[in-house]
């Protein structure tokens, strides 16, 4: 089964979200407590929060082509990819400016902190597209809570660790293996 424009986004997003505060925090920290390790990691962090900004944002105007999104749906996927586009650029000028510097001001961690607020937010709208609206998705009956159970942690564990008792089960591969 082949990889599907839709597909790559979901899979990659987790890097800059991942990426961004863990370049901004270790800059934080770093001038904090006066770590220039700490300050290097965040200087090259950054970068790569940059470039993961981008191909997130390249793979998610790829989604947004093929997906399905009205009403409500259209409303917060127009809101999220603004706010990716915006961060993607700023996380690329904050990445040239920190880059050139080796400790950070108090301005780039104060926008670095602003960039993880809408980061936060973005990826709320994202989880909200799939997950409220089922948008990119094909429908699999909605979630338990929304057939009147609440989330929980103990009963999660218990089903996972019987389902590894099980054994683990086989995926479909993305790419044809003969």
């Amino acid at each position: 089964m082949p990889v599907r424009a839709q597909e790559i986004h979901p899979a990659i997003v987790h890097f800059p979200i991942t990426l961004l505060p863990v370049a901004i925090g270790a800059d934080l920290v770093g001038r904090l407590v006066g770590s220039e390790s700490l300050r290097e990691a965040g200087r090259h962090l950054m970068p790569l929060a940059a470039g993961a900004a981008t191909a997130s944002a390249v793979t998610g105007l790829l989604a947004q082509s093929v997906v399905e999104a009205d009403g409500p749906a259209h409303r917060a996927l127009v809101a999220h990819r603004s706010i990716n586009l915006g961060v993607g650029g700023a996380s690329i000028a904050m990445a040239a400016w920190r880059w050139r510097r080796r400790t950070p001001s108090a301005g780039y961690l104060a926008a670095g902190l602003a960039a993880l607020a809408l980061v936060t937010y973005s990826a709320y709208l994202g989880s909200k597209m799939v997950y409220e609206y089922g948008v990119g998705v094909d429908a699999a009956g909605g979630t338990r809570a929304a057939r009147g159970a609440t989330g929980r942690p103990a009963a999660a564990l218990r089903t996972a660790a019987g389902d590894r008792l099980r054994g683990l089960p086989s995926a479909p591969s993305p790419v044809p293996l003969g």
